[in-house]
């Protein structure tokens, strides 16, 4: 599949780089005067990941130009686990082993400024990491900021994570991390934010402590179940059965809270929930499962085409 290579900066001086996929056909009533797609999806990593180096969203940017949408698969700031980058800062270590999940609300005005001036609907569209990321942006951007990006209409999580202290402080790996914070918070009273940590839950890396407290720490800044009352936009949530059954502690009794959540909350009506049964987290030979479930998501819902 033929993609363009874009880049935007963000206001903080951050270059993040993407790949821009257009529909491979576009239905008679779609054509516009540049014959190009109203839609896009915009696709966001996961944890440790890239925009090119995910074979399940390779897949879903190939499915999405087929159904018509043009697909634009973006870096975030956390990208890899370590690179060197420019900002107004000057030269940085970034990457997934240094960022604040919350860095992600400058990243993503960057990539949807640029999504506005070019298309009419953008979905949203979060794997793993960049599922909280996509849940954090709309619950974190006031009304008015949305209301600037009239595009984005829609968000679609696949497989958010419940980054939970509390939850990991009484799961099976209580005591792993328990041993894991301290080793952050050591460094940190230590006056060294930046050091890097060996830490083994969720699984073993080495994270900046200020990076791990403030993804796991007691705050719960990015517990996906306290984001669901502040959702602004139609959401669909989807899992992996395998995951939710054999994840660890960062999926465990997801299966049951987050349906429970949603009835809960007063937002049933834009919300949605489904599972891809013996699904693990990177869909792995279930890609195909997965796309059955997305295709009818990608709808505009006050319309029957992709577009």
């Amino acid at each position: 599949m033929l993609v363009e290579l874009v880049k935007v900066q963000t206001t903080d001086g951050v270059r993040l780089d993407g790949a821009w996929s257009k529909a491979a056909t576009l239905k008679s009533h779609q054509h516009s005067s540049d014959n190009t797609s109203r839609s896009l999806v915009l696709c966001l990593h996961g944890v440790g990941s890239n925009f090119y180096g995910s074979r399940m969203m390779a897949e879903v940017a190939e499915a999405v130009a087929e159904w018509g949408c043009d697909c634009l698969r973006v870096n975030l700031r956390g990208h890899d686990y370590c690179y060197t980058g420019m900002s107004r800062m000057g030269v940085r270590r970034l990457g997934s082993a240094y960022e604040r999940v919350e860095q992600c609300l400058e990243d993503l005005d960057a990539w949807l400024a640029w999504a506005d001036e070019r298309y009419q609907r953008v979905i949203l569209l979060g794997h793993s990491l960049g599922a909280i990321k996509a849940l954090y942006y709309q619950v974190h951007r006031s009304p008015q900021s949305l209301q600037a990006l009239p595009s984005l209409r829609q968000v679609i999580a696949i497989s958010p994570p419940r980054l939970s202290y509390q939850a990991f402080s009484q799961g099976q790996q209580s005591v792993e991390f328990q041993q894991s914070i301290q080793n952050a918070r050591d460094a940190m009273e230590a006056g060294s934010p930046q050091k890097l940590v060996d830490v083994t839950v969720p699984f073993p890396l080495l994270m900046t402590a200020a990076s791990y407290l403030d993804k796991y720490g007691p705050q719960e800044k990015y517990n996906i179940e306290q984001l669901l009352d502040g959702l602004q936009l139609p959401t669909d949530f989807i899992y992996g059965g395998h995951e939710l059954q054999f994840g660890g502690v960062a999926f465990a009794g997801l299966d049951d809270s987050i349906p429970e959540l949603v009835r809960r909350a007063d937002v049933t009506s834009q919300v949605t929930v489904q599972v891809v049964p013996d699904a693990d987290h990177l869909y792995s030979q279930h890609t195909s499962d997965l796309l059955l479930r997305l295709k009818p998501l990608m709808a505009d819902r006050s319309s029957p085409d992709c577009s």
